[in-house]
């Protein structure tokens, strides 16, 4: 478990989670009573849980009406850091086969995010959706392992492609089908470009600001 910088202590399961939700689900607006749903705990623990962050500062929160809202906070590296080690734990939980699977792609890519069926529910899935964040110049290479791949999987990999900036300008928009691909997906690679895309798309519309994309399954 993380041991927080500055109480020295861990963050709990229900703290890790509620953060990666907060992140990942950055465009969306949450309160106590709608982090309780999602989560799994009744709004008094939920509040418990957002009040423990903000005093950790790891999120800040704005009031509307008699709402407060909780986003999380990206201004500084620490924060950063901290994201950072929660979404790979995540992938290594729950997205362990994957990361082995697509050990040999990381190389020639920026950043990687498994999403769709697979993810839902692989035994039902058709193929494997991915984003695949690269240069312009390693798509060959990358295609061919795809290639590869798909003389020996089961369900075959779609590759969603995207160029560095293309991520940062999708989050920013926000790109429904990529701001859904980050909600329920697993990042596997490029977590500093992902918090940095998400920090931009933060900073570019104001944190509590950025537009809600229509919501996919």
């Amino acid at each position: 478990m993380l041991t927080r910088g500055y109480h020295q202590r861990k963050m709990t399961p229900k703290e890790i989670e509620a953060l990666l939700l907060l992140f990942k689900d950055f465009s969306s607006h949450y309160n106590a009573n709608a982090l309780s749903k999602k989560i799994g705990l009744s709004r008094p623990g939920a509040l418990k849980i957002v009040k423990s962050l903000k005093k950790q500062g790891l999120v800040v929160s704005k009031q509307y009406g008699k709402a407060i809202f909780y986003k999380v906070n990206l201004e500084s590296d620490y924060n950063k850091q901290i994201v950072k080690t929660l979404l790979m734990g995540e992938a290594r939980e729950k997205g362990r086969r994957w990361l082995h699977e697509f050990k040999a792609f990381f190389e020639h890519l920026e950043m990687a995010v498994l999403f769709g069926s697979a993810v839902r529910d692989y035994s039902k899935a058709n193929d494997v959706d991915i984003i695949l964040v690269l240069a312009q110049k390693k798509i060959k290479v990358v295609q061919e392992l795809i290639n590869d791949k798909n003389r020996i999987l089961v369900k075959p990999i779609h590759p969603l492609w995207q160029s560095p900036n293309d991520i940062v300008k999708n989050l920013a928009l926000p790109d429904p089908v990529i701001v859904n691909a980050l909600r329920f997906g697993y990042v596997l690679h490029g977590y500093d470009l992902l918090i940095d895309a998400v920090h931009k798309a933060q900073k570019a519309h104001g944190i509590f600001a950025v537009p809600e994309p229509e919501r996919r399954l």
